[in-house]
């Protein structure tokens, strides 16, 4: 019996050690499924946030993108005008000299100029890029004139022009807009040479650009309403219009119907004749057209075999305010206005910048010859301010215009799928300028060494649409400085 009892003891005991053996493993496994729920939980933290680390790494990425992009279009234009003001100073000595070397020439070319029915003016301007080249042309279409330039690369060289961008004149290259000058075949597309047009009648204005004719430029032939309640405001511009859009009355005027050059303003014709034969949806492969924009040009950096459509290239045209857009747009439009695809880069332009001189007519703009698609200054091109409000009205009215100019950013994947974010080069849309006008809608900033800085700019105020056309003022600054103080004199009007 004690034998049986303690066997018994001892299966119970063992039993008891089975038991908590059978527990300590159960606690076990459970601390083991807690560790690997807790591993598990640690891994999802640990991957939610590396997901939201790249999250915020891409983003940080894209607003340093943006920002280098900016940057980068900043420090390229204060380059540009470095540049500008290097060879303007330069251009300045070489034509000093040339004008005490050639002064006796140049009096036998005006004793032989024919002036009767063709206001000319005398210019003496220096453009970066184009060092000290001289012409004598005659304004309005340049009708049978005779020019005697004697600069670098052209000394001595005479030209006959009888039409808008000097078509059928003596040529010894084909360049873009001056198709048919005698020009030294190493420089591309002779815009913005430096003119000394012979006088028009005995008074022989000199050194300004803005000169038509013996009466300081004023075109009589031009007739525009004023407004029975015009603004009063003090600015600097030298050639200044306002109108009411939806009327055309004139709420200011300040030398507003004298000749002046264009600039990048120009661009709004180009985009205008541009939509005029081409759709929006039409797709342009960029070409060596590129090549013939001046070397200190603004541009939308395009690349050769680019492919994009025809909005797209209107933002690339107006928001940075690329030239090499406007060749693209110009040569495209151009063979297709002519129905020939393999027509010559400078053909086309010829043949797009006629069509362009067409429609500003037809628009009213009656008082301008456009020699170049990007309005680099050029012989024989000349505007006025009240012609640019014109056009400003009708680049409100074309929808995919009006909403490419009233945008201050605007990003695109272009049909070749290269991504692009052009900045507007108007101060007045940049919600981060002193300029910024919430009411502004546009419209096209201009600079050039005949023009000076330039805006037409456009605001919606009570319901009315206004346009602005500020032209040559002392500084950047001054083209957004004077635009606002306009807009805050219409604010002012009851």
């Amino acid at each position: 019996m004690v034998r049986l009892i303690k066997k018994i003891q001892i299966k119970k005991i063992l039993w008891m050690k089975k038991i908590l053996w059978m527990k300590k493993i159960f606690q076990m496994k459970n601390m083991l499924r807690m560790k690997n729920m807790l591993r598990m939980k640690k891994i999802f933290q640990m991957k939610n946030m590396l997901r939201m680390k790249n999250m915020l790494r891409m983003k940080n990425m894209l607003q340093m993108k943006d920002m280098l992009q900016k940057e980068q279009m900043l420090q390229i234009k204060k380059m540009l005008q470095v540049m500008g003001m290097i060879l303007f100073f330069v251009t300045t000595a070489g034509v000093s000299a040339g004008c005490a070397l050639n002064g006796q020439e140049r009096t036998e070319l005006n004793s032989q100029t024919d002036a009767s029915g063709n206001d000319r003016l005398e210019n003496n301007s220096d453009a970066a890029g184009n060092e000290g080249t001289k012409s004598n042309s005659n304004a309005p279409r340049n009708e049978g004139t005779k020019s005697n330039s004697n600069a670098p690369g052209n000394e001595g060289t005479k030209s006959n022009s009888n039409a808008p961008g000097n078509e059928g004149a003596k040529s010894d290259s084909d360049a873009a807009g001056n198709e048919g000058s005698k020009s030294n075949p190493d420089a591309s597309n002779t815009e913005n040479m430096e003119e000394n047009p012979g006088a028009s009648g005995t008074n022989g204005t000199e050194n300004n650009p803005n000169v038509s004719g013996a009466d300081g430029g004023l075109d009589e032939s031009v007739a525009f309403s004023m407004h029975d309640d015009p603004i009063s405001v003090d600015i600097s511009a030298k050639n200044t219009v306002v109108i009411e859009a939806d009327s055309n009355l004139v709420l200011y005027d300040k030398n507003g119907t004298d000749r002046i050059a264009p600039a990048s303003t120009a661009k709004m014709i180009t985009a205008l004749t541009a939509l005029d034969a081409c759709s929006e949806e039409d797709v342009v492969t960029v070409g060596a057209e590129i090549d013939m924009m001046q070397a200190d040009s603004s541009r939308a950096w395009l690349n050769k075999g680019d492919t994009l459509n025809m909005k797209q290239l209107l933002t690339a045209l107006m928001l940075p305010s690329g030239n090499d857009a406007a060749y693209a747009l110009a040569v495209y439009a151009g063979r297709k206005m002519a129905g020939d695809s393999s027509l010559s880069y400078g053909r086309a332009v010829e043949v797009f910048m006629h069509a362009a001189n067409e429609k500003a007519k037809a628009l009213g703009a009656e008082n301008s010859n456009f020699v170049v698609p990007d309005g680099y200054d050029a012989k024989a091109q000349y505007t006025t301010a009240y012609d640019l409000a014109i056009l400003a009205k009708a680049c409100l009215d074309q929808p995919c215009i009006a909403q490419i100019v009233g945008s201050y950013r605007l990003y695109d994947k272009w049909t070749g799928g290269r991504e692009v974010t052009y900045y507007n080069t108007n101060e007045l849309l940049n919600p981060d300028s002193p300029f910024y006008d919430p009411k502004a809608i546009g419209i096209k900033t201009g600079n050039s060494s005949l023009a000076g800085p330039s805006l037409i700019s456009a605001a919606v105020i009570r319901g009315k649409t206004y346009i602005s056309v500020v032209m040559g003022t002392a500084s950047e600054d001054d083209r957004f400085q004077d635009s606002v103080a306009i807009y805050d004199a219409l604010k002012a009007r009851r």
